[in-house]
């Protein structure tokens, strides 16, 4: 598969971040009894999950270490940006999923605006799919609470098979690579509409999916952290975004000579 020019950095994501987040602004009053209702579920959801994801280190390294190997033609191959660009795949469908999905009960007037504000997300992850040749780029619908509080889950599922697409016409690295994104995105949707009031990431995803793509630690560990004892809001939205902006840094740089090293 011919693959296109590197992606851009994930600078670009702040940018978009401040339109969209001006458009909520200005909507966000009409609905925020709803943010509450739905982020509460949605927490609840995902403590009931916490304890049914790995917790095997042996058996984690040993399916990094094969996911390596098979991705290791699609690796030497594939012009640099390629994981970032799977990671924001995954993060912007994420990001457009979770804002909107919070809005989906809501007035058809508050479903359009908040349509709005995720456009250009599904946008920025339609092209980051055609940087990897990949098409039909689409959220997963949203239309009950319940699918709205699953949305996590649904992503694991790999509802729509786009996880699976990713696997078969680019590497089982960059399914991993593009699950952790829709994770980040998820929660960063959460901290953000939320100005960082709003934070509990599934970490156990996040070090599951970020291992088995060889990200160093260091790397993922952040963005896996609940907020601190005594931390304000804006420390943990200022936190969550550095930690997104060292992730993109390091992606969008050199491929490590062999992901599975890094874990």
């Amino acid at each position: 598969m011919t693959m296109p020019a590197a992606a851009p950095v994930w600078n670009e994501i702040w940018r978009v971040l401040a339109y969209t987040l001006a458009i909520a602004l200005a909507f966000v009053a009409l609905a925020r009894l709803e943010r509450v209702l739905f982020s509460t579920f949605a927490t609840q959801e995902r403590l009931q999950r916490a304890g049914l994801i790995d917790r095997d280190e042996p058996s984690l390294a040993r399916d990094a270490a094969a996911i390596d190997a098979a991705s290791r033609d699609a690796l030497q191959r594939l012009p640099p940006g390629h994981r970032l660009a799977a990671v924001r795949l995954g993060y912007e469908l994420g990001f457009a999923n979770e804002f909107t999905g919070s809005y989906a009960m809501s007035a058809p007037a508050v479903r359009a605006r908040a349509e709005v504000v995720a456009r250009p997300h599904l946008s920025i992850a339609r092209a980051q799919g055609a940087l990897l040749g990949l098409q039909a780029i689409e959220p997963l619908p949203v239309r009950t609470l319940q699918e709205f509080t699953d949305l996590g889950r649904r992503y694991e599922d790999d509802e729509n098979g786009l996880a699976g697409v990713v696997e078969r016409d680019v590497s089982p690295l960059h399914r991993e690579l593009f699950l952790l994104g829709a994770q980040l995105g998820l929660e960063s949707a959460r901290v953000e509409g939320s100005a960082g009031e709003h934070a509990l990431p599934p970490a156990r995803l996040i070090r599951r999916h970020a291992t088995l793509a060889g990200i160093a630690p260091a790397l993922w560990r952040p963005l896996s952290e609940e907020p601190r004892p005594g931390e304000m809001p804006a420390q943990v939205l200022a936190r969550y975004r550095a930690g997104l902006l060292a992730l993109g840094n390091a992606l969008a740089g050199p491929d490590p000579a062999s992901p599975a090293a890094s874990h």
